[in-house]
This record gives C-alpha cells, structure tokens and sequence, in this order.
C-alpha cells in the first residue's frame, strides 16, 4: 500500500460522530472552493542519499566523516544525516525531507581536518561524487611587491643615457643663461637636437621647454646636474633626468598634448623629479626614477604614464581623466587619487599602490589590481579588477562591477555595497570586517566552478537580507559554488537568509574551504583544521522540525481553526558510521496549544517499527496521568511500536494558548526517547513513518496525518471512508459541499504561527486555498506568505 505522507494534508479518523467543541458552530464560514477529491500532491519526500568515499593523492583515507545537509546554510538544525566512510566504502543513508528542499550539501571531512563541499540535486536517490585532495607545496606569502620577470606592464617607449663626451661643447649648458633660452631654436646659440646638464651644474630658470623652433623643433635636455625652475611648460622638448640628476619646480609643471616621436618626460633610474604641482596632457610621460609632487598631479587627455619597474611617483591630490592610461610596475603613494570620464589604472604586478583615498568617479573607470595595493577609502563606480591581495579599510561600490580573480584576495575593513556586481573566480577570497552596515541593495555575488570554491568571508557583522522570519528580502544574493562564512549568522534568520543563497552557494559559522597560501592572497585563505576524531561508532543526528495541527470535530469543521492541538517536534537519531542503522532516536516534542474543550491525549505510532524491537521508552514529562494509555511505555496489544506523549492536555496546558489576549500558560520543551533493542533500518524511522495522532474523548477515537492507518486500538466508523480508498475523506454529514475533502489536521515545516481561536485557517492564510485546490502546485509555502496577523495567535 503505498504511502502518501504529505506535509499539510490530513484526514479524520474516527469510530463515531463527534459533538461540537465550543470554539465552533455546524455552519462554517463562507469561504469559497472544495479541496478536490484527487487531493494527492506531496510537499515532503524520502531521500536515499549514497556517498563515494575520498580520495587523497588517489588513495582512500582510513575513514572520512560525511554530514549531509538539507540547506545552504550549514548549521546544526539542517543536519538531516551524518556518519562515515570506511577505507573505499561509500555512505549511504535515507532522510525525510521538505518538498520544498532543491539541494543537498555534503560536507566531507578527512582524518586531518580538510574539509570539502559537494552539492548534488534532490531526486529519491541520490548519489554524490567522493571528495578527492590533492596536497601540494605551499608557494611562499608575498609580504610586498618583488621584481618579476613576467609583468603586464606594456611597452613603452624607452630612452639610452648618451655619454657625456658625446655632446658638442655648444650644446651643454654648465650656467644659468642669461636670458630666456629656446632649446632648438636657429636664433639660439646652440640650435641643437640634444641639450645637456652636466653634473655638479646648477642652472635656474630661463631655460624654455617649447621646442618648436627651427630647424631642431624636437629637441631633448638631458639633466645629470641640477635643474630649477619656476612654471615651465613642456611643449615639443622632451625633459630627460639622468641617473644623479634633480629637476626641482617650484610652481606648476605642464605638458601639452602634441605630436612628438619622443615622451615630454622621462625620469631615468637615480633621476629625480620634484614640483608643487603638475597638469600634464601630453601623450607619453615615463618615470623610472623619482617623481615628487607636493600639490596636485592632474593627468588628463590621452597620457600614458608609465611609472616603470623600481620608480616612485608621490602626490598629495593624483587626478587622472579622460581616456589616457596609468600603468604602474614600481610604488605610487598619493592622499588621493581619483579617476574620472574612461580613465584606466593598471598596477602591475610589480606595482605596489598606497592611497588613503580613492574615487573611480563613473562607471566607465577601470582598475586592473595586479601587484600590492593598500587602500584607506575607495568609491568605486566602476570596474574594479583584482588580480593579487589587495587591502581596503573602507570600500563603497555604487553601481560597480568587481572582479576577483583565481587564487587573489581583496580585504576590507568595511564595505557598503549598492547595486554592485561582484564575480569570483575559483579559489578567490573576499574578506569584510563590516558587511552593508548601510543597507544598501541589488546586490550580487557569482562564482565560477573551480578546483578550489571562492570564499565570502565576514568577520563582524553583515547585513545581507532584511525581513522577518516569513517576509523578507535578499539584498545580497550569492550564486554559484561559494563559501559565505558568517559567524554572526543567527538560526532563527535561516528562513529568509535562505533566500540569499542558490546555485550551490552555502553559508558557514566556520571557514570550511582551505584556500592554499601565496604571493596573492598573502595566506589569509589558508586554515589549519584541527584532526578530525575517529567517530564513534553511532552519532547523534539531529532532525527537521515539523509541528502538528489537529481539529478535534469531523465530520463537522466547527470553526476549523486548527488549533485544538498543536505539537512541535523534532527527532533525532543516533546514527551508526555507515548512515544505514539506528540504535535509539530521541523525539522533541512541546504542546504549544490546546484550544479544545475534550479530554485529548496524543501520541505516535511508528509504522515500520515491531514492538518487539523497543527495549525501552523514557520521558521527561512526569506528568502523565490516568486515562486513554495506560502509562508512558509501549502500548500493549499493538503490532507496531505506539508510544504515548500525553494523556490530557491538561497536564501540560491550563490555557488554551489561542485566545489572543488572554493569559497564556507557559510551555515546556519535552523528550521521548526510544531504544531499539537492536538498530534498526534508518529507513524505518524516517520522519514519514512516524504517525502522529490524537484521541478525543476515548481510546478509538483517532485522528492521523493523511495516509496513515489507526493503530489497532482505533476503530474505523460511520461516514469516515470506505476501505478501498483509505485515504481519502468525503464529507457525509452536516456540512456543505464546499468543505468536501477538507483536512482536519496538518503537519508543517518549522514552526507554524497557528490560527487565533474562531479563525478559519482559509480566511487566515491568504493562499491557503489556492495551494489545496491547485494540488499543491501553486503557493506550496503558504504558511510562510501573506496573512492576517490580527487572526494569528
């Protein structure tokens, strides 16, 4: 006979007509549209889940700790099994789950402590490929930037140091001229191609850097001495600092945007360049030396400005627009830099970047990170490259794109995100003190399928969704294979932070993923797990919850309120390594409700379970009196294993707990547990095959989940179904057509905010309807939707 076990659907089961309870009347509200009579979708299923055992450099280990969960986020109360492999044993076991339930994470722990992640598709079985490790050197953590022989750094136009000797004795400038002097120029003294400086030679002023005189209209000073000068322009000259050589502005340093063969500056290796200030639009600058700007650097148009291996380029206010490029394979220091219009900054790998401020003023900036950055503040509106360990105190992206690519770290202080797009390739980390303490939105996090998953990592806080328990919003979605590590993440938040998370994307308390030490992340993804213990040979596994409505008056609805009785409950099992047995289980259980006026006692009836194979029942509930069950043990004369929780409500609940506003007794979390003289199958105690029932007024009368049969003390009577359809119910007596095939119980995921008494759960739930008449297809999560929250207890 197959089972239907459905989460939300229900029938009555009873030996006789019952009377009213007074929280209803024989006329039911008016709330349209019968449940049909092929009521039969399901919203929970039973899982068959096997696991391969892992590998390590292609060899079995001893033993590996598997534990199987049923959400993204990996925390105890989603735990629906665990055990171990031994040596090329796979794990195999079987769980209830929610129908709700799309993917299954399966974390795989080795005998040192490493741990993986595997996600696989909910099916009735399911199997999932063994983790396999391989372990390997670790490359040394790059402390700062070192000299590569591979750099992107482009090519840029180079310049040769000429001999000294080799200028003609005209040419070379050993004191300050005496009037303006025009390099180049046919009226000059020297109309050369090529002007020198010598060391030891102090010139000031009255040297002009236009250049665009006959017949030399390209001409080039070479400075090996000393340089001074007030506000020049450079027009089609080229200024050259030697190596020892010190050119020294004291105004503003300007560059014209000319055609030329040759850069309007080029610093050598040991040369050295100071100014107040600095505007340069011309095409090419070059620094492989020294480059101090006191004030403000402002580079604009089309320049390209290369700051080559080994140099040092300094501001105070660095500004960069237009469509020029900065490349940067040495160090750049600035209290702000800011790019604005289609501006591009590359640090190379040998770049190495420190900023206290930092602005990508629009959206078509970009920032290629590939060398050593240290930011204090960074605005981003762009798009922001990082291609090695980055550090950011304070990050804001506004309507930016971030990309972090394989094995790099950008590390945060804090960071605000709004409307930002963050890609993260295998291997990746992404590091926040401070997560959207400003709330900002729209925003996501991809990841690329790799070797090594990336991970999300908040120290601190972090607001990524907004909401209460059932209504939310995600205003950080994480996709694709990820590790979101999130310490301060609260249990009571895993109905909506669930939202968040999709695609094989999981959030941790703890860093699971081992991201390997190197010259880019500078180690902060590696971890040091401790050794994994050798499992004992049965393991406590928690279980879902699910609590458990009944209506206490078929065939009458009453006033269908749902809350004559209301049971939460969670089991858990003791599970041997394989995930295959169970040698005892405990069951969870608290009375939260009992709006009834009948002597009800509840209890539950395993199906696969003999009474032969119990050795003992114990419970924490101490006040179980004198009624329908003679004690708290196995029932007597019963086939299968029935173990009652109460006798009367009463002895839990003085109160109903469903009048609002009405004083309200206290409630009390109990146990059951049950051992097994023998382990038994896990499939035999599997959350479907518990059925939970209560018995108003007398011992045969039962009410049970939905294609659940009474136990053998429970009689079948008049108008409740015929035998060749068991599990369906028509109602006969005393109701209107509309109310056929209505349920008289539920079972729900998680915890249920049950109806306030005389509230129709129809009129309550604003789907509720919907989801009965639609088989189930349409709002399955109806409970955690849209309703009256004046109607809710």
């Amino acid at each position: 006979m197959k089972r239907l076990y459905t989460a939300l659907m229900a029938v009555a089961l009873v030996a006789s007509s019952c009377q009213k309870d007074t929280g209803g009347s024989p006329d039911t509200p008016d709330v349209p549209g019968a449940i049909p009579a092929d009521f039969s979708w399901k919203t929970t299923r039973d899982v068959n889940v096997s696991v391969a055992a892992p590998t390590v450099n292609g060899a079995a280990p001893a033993y590996a700790v598997i534990n199987v969960y049923s959400s993204p986020i990996l925390s105890a109360e989603n735990l629906v099994t665990g055990g171990a492999t031994k040596s090329a044993t796979p794990f195999r076991s079987a769980f209830t789950l929610p129908a709700g339930v799309e993917t299954l994470y399966v974390v795989t722990t080795l005998p040192d402590g490493t741990k993986s992640v595997k996600t696989a598709e909910v099916r009735s079985s399911v199997d999932v490929a063994g983790a396999s490790v391989t372990t390997a050197a670790m490359p040394k953590v790059r402390a700062a930037a070192i000299t590569r022989s591979a750099s992107s750094m482009p090519a840029f136009p180079t310049m040769t140091a000429p001999d000294a000797s080799s200028f003609d004795p005209q040419a070379v400038i050993a004191t300050t001229p005496s009037k303006n002097f025009n390099l180049g120029a046919q009226e000059s003294q020297y109309a050369a191609a090529a002007y020198y400086i010598p060391a030891g030679a102090v010139i000031e002023g009255n040297i002009n850097l236009n250049g665009n005189y006959a017949p030399n209209k390209q001409p080039v000073l070479y400075v090996a001495g000393k340089l001074v000068l007030s506000s020049p322009n450079i027009g089609y000259a080229t200024l050259a600092v030697l190596p020892g050589g010190e050119v020294t502005v004291s105004g503003k340093l300007t560059a014209q945007n000319v055609a030329k063969d040759l850069p309007a500056l080029y610093v050598f290796p040991g040369g050295k360049l100071t100014a107040a200030e600095v505007n340069f639009s011309g095409k090419v600058a070059v620094n492989l030396g020294t480059v101090n700007v006191s004030g403000k650097l402002d580079l604009n148009n089309d320049l390209k400005f290369y700051n080559g291996a080994g140099a040092v380029l300094t501001s105070a206010t660095f500004k960069y627009s237009n469509t020029g490029g900065l490349f940067n394979d040495g160090a750049i220091s600035a209290d702000e830099l800011e790019f604005n219009s289609t501006a591009a900054f590359e640090n190379c790998e040998n770049g190495d970047l420190k900023v206290e401020e930092m602005i990508m003023a629009n959206t078509t900036t970009k920032f290629y990170q590939k060398g050593v950055a240290e930011i204090g503040e960074m605005t981003c509106r762009g798009e922001f490259y990082v291609n090695c360990y980055t550090y950011v105190d304070d990050l804001g992206l506004e309507g930016a794109k971030l990309y972090i690519a394989a094995d790099a770290c950008l590390e945060t202080g804090e960071a605000d995100f709004n409307n930002a797009k963050v890609e993260m390739a295998a291997g990746s980390l992404f590091i926040a003190q401070q997560y959207n303490k400003n709330k900002g939105g729209n925003n996501t996090f991809t990841a690329a399928a790799g070797t090594v998953i990336p991970v999300v990592r908040f120290e601190q806080s972090a607001f990524y969704s907004e909401g209460n328990q059932y209504w939310s919003a995600a205003r950080t979605t994480f996709s694709g294979p990820m590790e979101v590590v999130d310490p301060q993440a609260e249990a009571e938040n895993k109905f909506y932070v669930a939202k968040c998370f999709s695609n094989g994307a999981f959030l941790t308390a703890e860093q699971l993923t081992n991201i390997p030490k190197s010259e880019c992340n500078g180690g902060k993804g590696q971890i040091t797990p401790d050794p994994e213990p050798e499992p004992d040979a049965y393991t406590n596994v928690p279980g879902q919850v699910y609590t458990y409505c009944f209506e206490d008056n078929w065939p009458w609805l009453g006033d269908y309120d749902m809350n004559d009785v209301v049971i939460e409950s969670r089991i858990d099992r003791m599970v041997s390594k394989d995930g295959s047995k169970v040698s005892a289980l405990t069951i969870n259980w608290e009375l939260r409700a009992a709006g009834t006026t009948y002597d009800i006692a509840g209890a539950v009836q395993m199906d696969k379970v003999q009474a032969s194979d119990v050795a003992n029942v114990e419970s924490s509930h101490k006040g179980f009196g004198s009624g329908m069950f003679a004690s708290q043990g196995l029932e007597s004369d019963s086939q299968y294993a029935v173990i009652p929780f109460f006798n009367n409500t009463k002895e839990l609940l003085s109160t109903s707990n469903t009048w609002k506003g009405h004083p309200a007794s206290a409630t009390q979390k109990h146990t059951t547990t049950v051992i097994f003289s023998q382990p038994v199958d896990i499939a035999a105690v599997l959350d479907s095959e518990m059925n939970f029932f209560i018995t108003p007024k007398q011992r045969t009368n039962e009410i049970h989940m939905p294609g659940y049969a009474v136990t053998a003390s429970g009689l079948i009577g008049k108008g409740s179904f015929q035998p060749s359809e068991p599990y369906k119910f028509y109602v006969t007596d005393g109701d209107q057509v509309k109310n056929n095939y209505m349920m008289w119980a539920l079972v729900i995921p998680g915890e249920f905010r049950y109806p306030a008494e005389n509230n129709d759960i129809r009129g309550v739930y604003e789907h509720f309807m919907t989801w009965a008449s639609s088989n189930g297809t349409q709002h399955p999560e109806w409970y955690q939707e849209s309703a009256d929250a004046d109607k809710i207890y």
